[in-house]
């Protein structure tokens, strides 16, 4: 492999990594475990001279020139033409050269959101995408994700993905170029959060089906579009001028009327720094999550990957009947790291789960759901604990009408942070209700505090009669 012209810094790194199979990335990932400064100021001075190619390429936002690309072949040639321990240079050099690239900014004539391509052009040829990786703004230290044995592990502003570690998905990135999702505080921050259920009487429009690869079921909207719409939108008014940093909404309550309508609100205070997942739309055969951020503005459409598999009250087992999609979309924030948004089932799909948290390092996971049950989902949220994410999950009372039992499944929802002082994980979203669905709103207010490195939760049950 070689750089063609018009190649940037981002197209050498990705050669680099392509040069390692995954084998031997994780050895001489341990190899390198116990190097000192004696040993890396070695490899550093063998390569002192592509290195300072790389730093240069700094002030041209890392495009190479003429002369640049045929001296980095001429060392890519001797690398993969060399001795036996040129593998061995190969990963720390790749290190090296990612510890010389500045974090990722936004160029000009971008907008506040917009969808990020891989950094590097020859995807294609070296099957590796260049991303960038931004932290999150909590101490991960602990997280199990320091002690892979990983180019990843190693680099500190950029990601490597492999095609093969995405497949069979697509993954499609999108970066927020601003902040303010977070409250400062002394010490710390704060996130304010909005959680609602909606209500307990929105009704599926749904078809079982008999098809030849077994039972399904087809959903369609909403039987009491106009009923659902309306509470729909009066929930989100109410917690809208709230000012929450975050509102989540449950799968399938969701209406075009009421996107748009959500969309107009926010228009008429774009200074309100708020993420919404709107309620999840069924239609035509999709299951879509559609997430806006400040103004309105439209971050990312989500077609549901997985289907809900479901047992009807006389013990016939069907499965969601839906055109699904393979393209999983994720945020990349300055504050909350990359933030993945499953909807319902997709969380529980093992293929999904080891996408969005081992191969795309989310450390912020959104789940809105309309689901029977909730112990499959507790149990996966705990499985963000040694990665040291963030994940927030409700569900909604309305899932009642898909129980065998016609019963609401407790708690409606769960918030699980990074780390706690011994406190039991996942947080219980407890309803204080007693059953009696409110008329007028219904929501769950949720602060999560950091304070000199340690987290706090505050829970609180709003509804109105």
């Amino acid at each position: 492999m070689v750089l063609g012209g018009n190649s940037t810094v981002f197209d050498f790194l990705a050669i680099l990594c392509a040069l390692l199979t995954k084998e031997e990335e994780r050895l001489y990932a341990i190899k390198w475990m116990t190097a000192d400064e004696k040993h890396l100021q070695k490899i550093i001075y063998t390569y002192r001279n592509l290195l300072a190619v790389i730093l240069n390429a700094s002030v041209e936002e890392y495009r190479l020139d003429n002369k640049s690309i045929s001296y980095l072949n001429e060392e890519l040639e001797r690398l993969q033409n060399g001795k036996d321990n040129n593998k061995e240079h190969i990963f720390r050099l790749a290190v090296e050269v990612e510890k010389r690239l500045d974090m990722y900014s936004a160029g000009p004539n971008r907008g506040v959101i917009y969808r990020l391509e891989p950094l590097n052009a020859n995807v294609k040829e070296t099957q590796i995408a260049i991303y960038p990786r931004i932290m999150p703004r909590w101490n991960t230290k602990k997280s199990e994700r320091n002690r892979e044995r990983r180019l990843n592990a190693n680099f500190m502003n950029y990601m490597m993905i492999r095609m093969e570690d995405a497949a069979p998905f697509e993954m499609i990135m999108h970066y927020w170029n601003d902040e303010g999702i977070l409250q400062k505080t002394e010490g710390g921050w704060k996130l304010k959060v909005g959680l609602t259920p909606v209500m307990d009487s929105a009704k599926l429009k749904s078809k079982e089906l008999d098809l030849p690869s077994g039972y399904a079921v087809g959903v369609e909207g909403i039987d009491n579009e106009e009923e659902v719409t309306e509470r729909v939108l009066r929930v989100f008014n109410q917690m809208f001028s709230e000012e929450y940093g975050i509102i989540v909404f449950p799968e399938a309550l969701g209406t075009e009327e009421a996107l748009l309508k959500i969309k107009r609100r926010m228009r008429e205070n774009p200074e309100y720094c708020t993420f919404v997942a709107a309620p999840t739309i069924c239609n035509d055969g999709r299951n879509i999550l559609v997430v806006l951020g400040p103004g309105g503005i439209e971050c990312l459409r989500q077609e549901k990957t997985a289907p809900a598999i479901l047992t009807t009250k006389e013990g016939k087992v069907e499965r969601e009947d839906l055109c699904y999609g393979n393209q999983v979309h994720l945020l990349i924030t300055k504050e909350l790291g990359l933030m993945a948004f499953a909807i319902c089932a997709e969380l529980l799909d093992p293929d999904y789960y080891r996408l969005i948290v081992n191969t795309a390092l989310a450390d912020t996971i959104i789940c809105s759901s309309f689901s029977p049950g909730i112990a499959a989902f507790r149990d996966t949220l705990l499985k963000g604990a040694p990665a040291n994410l963030l994940e927030l999950y409700i569900n909604t009372c309305s899932a009642r009408f898909v129980s065998r039992k016609n019963e609401i499944a407790l708690p409606i929802g769960f918030v699980q942070i990074p780390f706690s002082d011994g406190e039991e994980q996942p947080y219980e979203v407890e309803r204080k209700c007693h059953g009696q669905c409110a008329q007028e709103v219904c929501y769950f207010d949720i602060a999560i505090m950091y304070q000199n490195q340690k987290f706090h939760v505050e829970i609180v049950h709003k509804r109105c009669a």
